[in-house]
């Protein structure tokens, strides 16, 4: 029963998770196109990200790994390739998180952020990022 609870937790912070990481993600984007003619708007819609990201997008990232690893360690699966897999992608996707809140907390304080080509590329990280984790966790190729 506890199976079900962690399984369902961990596919709720998922989705709360990767919601999270678009939504910085495009505000980057916006910043990026809008250049030095960020306005307050702008700057507003950053803050208001900023704190969905403490609030909401950073525990769910939290909540999926401890859940996870929950679930690895009552069911000894580590061993696994499609988990290592997915594991590795998570781990990607969560340093994306780390440079992504990072960038959103230099546009939120009116600083000029980095231009990486992660933070460019990002949305399109995310998005092949999930269809691997879903592939991984749903069909188990290996």
């Amino acid at each position: 029963m506890i199976h079900e609870w962690l399984n369902a937790l961990h596919l709720i912070a998922g989705v709360l998770w990767i919601g999270g990481l678009l939504s910085l993600a495009l505000v980057s984007v916006v910043f990026r196109n809008a250049g030095a003619g960020a306005n307050d708007g702008l700057r507003t819609l950053a803050v208001t990200v900023q704190k969905w990201n403490r609030c909401i997008t950073s525990p769910a990232m939290l909540l999926l790994w401890v859940a996870g690893i929950w679930m690895i360690v009552s069911h000894g699966q580590f061993p696994h390739a499609w988990l290592l897999i997915k594991m590795v992608v998570v781990l990607v996707l969560s340093a994306l998180h780390g440079l992504l809140s990072g960038n959103l907390r230099r546009l939120a304080s009116g600083q000029p952020a980095k231009d990486f080509a992660l933070v460019r590329k990002a949305g399109s990280m995310i998005v092949i990022g999930v269809i691997i984790i879903g592939i991984m966790a749903i069909i188990r190729p290996f």
